[in-house]
């Protein structure tokens, strides 16, 4: 008998990792597939989900479900800040859409939903609105990135049957530095200016709150493997940069996506960090031990403690900071310790949901049980 040629997969992708970790450079890249319907900004869909489940509670009710489909489809054109805080500016039109074209969508998706059980309604809306705008827009599958569904991959690989996941990991230290670099005043203020938002100022950098909140990350994606075989793809941010075009390649011949010369000409722009690179330059590897430079002896010290086994794992060498950087760490034990009992009595900013609850309430129990705030 001859063996039948296996399928091509079609289903959506979702780029995740902890935040910093190049899963925009990724998304910069597949996003010049001609193939590929790729949500403009991040939805943050999973992680909001609780919240919008009690905005758009009543499903059954026409306007409500109306209100939802529309709110999907601003997450993916807008991404969720612009859909959230400046939903009055925006209409149909603004994303190619017309009336009758929303119409016929919002039946699609309505009629699909309603055979749902009522519990998984509103997660499953959100795939069905994608692949009707996948169709609109005359593509074959739809590509969706927000980091922080990391945490959420269980939820999405078994709403998404068909799904596959790209898991950006680098290394902690690096993503420390850039998050230790993102979180100060003057760059959350041009932050601000940019983008015509406010950003979210409720936490700071933390060496410890951050090291533990990436190995929670490095978990969950390890638990979705786990539960999941051959579904989460987890690719080294050093690796892309170091050697791009095998592992674009690697990486295409995962999510099934035939291989372009012009995923490595990325010419991007990361607003975040102010840094432009033209597609002559190709993909930079500039950043990869900036973080020698801009963490201390004592913050690499502490990071390599609590995640000296997952370095291990993931081939990255130890750095030597010296007896030092040891003698110094306990001032970060005590900011850490502050900055925890600070972040769990704040209130979050109006309008800001308190995003993966679960996941944080865990991160902080973990970091007060090794600051010995609680036993």
């Amino acid at each position: 008998m001859q063996a039948s040629t296996p399928q091509p997969n079609y289903g959506p992708i979702f780029i995740v990792g902890y935040i910093h970790t190049g899963t925009s450079l990724l998304k910069s890249m597949l996003r010049r597939d001609p193939t590929l319907f790729v949500a403009a900004g991040e939805t943050h869909f999973y992680q909001d989900l609780n919240r919008n489940r009690r905005r758009f509670a009543d499903l059954n009710d026409p306007q409500v479900l109306r209100d939802f489909v529309y709110h999907i489809v601003a997450l993916a054109y807008l991404g969720t800040k612009r859909a959230n805080e400046r939903a009055d500016v925006y209409s149909l039109a603004m994303f190619n859409l017309t009336e009758a074209q929303f119409e016929t969508l919002l039946a699609n998706v309505g009629q699909a939903a309603a055979a749902v059980p009522a519990a998984d309604r509103h997660i499953v809306l959100f795939g069905l609105v994608m692949d009707e705008l996948t169709r609109l827009n005359d593509r074959a599958r739809w590509l969706e990135k927000s980091p922080e569904h990391v945490y959420f991959l269980q939820d999405i690989l078994r709403i998404n049957p068909d799904a596959r996941v790209v898991e950006l990991v680098r290394d902690p230290r690096a993503a420390l530095s850039s998050r230790k670099h993102r979180r100060t005043d003057e760059w959350l203020d041009a932050k601000e200016v940019q983008e015509q938002l406010t950003p979210d100022r409720s936490t700071n950098y933390d060496t410890i709150i951050d090291s533990y909140m990436w190995k929670e990350s490095i978990d969950s994606a390890r638990d979705a493997r786990q539960k999941f075989p051959g579904r989460v793809l987890t690719v080294r941010y050093e690796d892309m940069v170091g050697d791009p075009e095998a592992t674009i390649q690697h990486i295409c011949r995962f999510l099934d996506v035939p291989f372009r010369p012009e995923f490595l000409q990325v010419g991007w722009v990361n607003a975040t960090s102010k840094t432009t690179h033209n597609a002559s330059d190709g993909i930079s590897r500039a950043a990869v031990d900036r973080w020698k430079q801009s963490l201390t002896p004592e913050e690499i010290f502490v990071c390599q403690t609590v995640l000296r086994h997952e370095l291990r794992e993931f081939g990255y060498a130890f750095e030597p900071t010296g007896l030092a950087a040891k003698a110094k760490s306990p001032v970060i034990l005590g900011r850490s310790a502050a900055h925890l009992l600070a972040r769990l009595g704040k209130r979050r900013p109006a309008g800001i949901d308190q995003r993966r609850s679960d996941t944080v309430q865990r991160v902080y129990r973990r970091v007060a049980r090794t600051l010995g705030v609680q036993k």
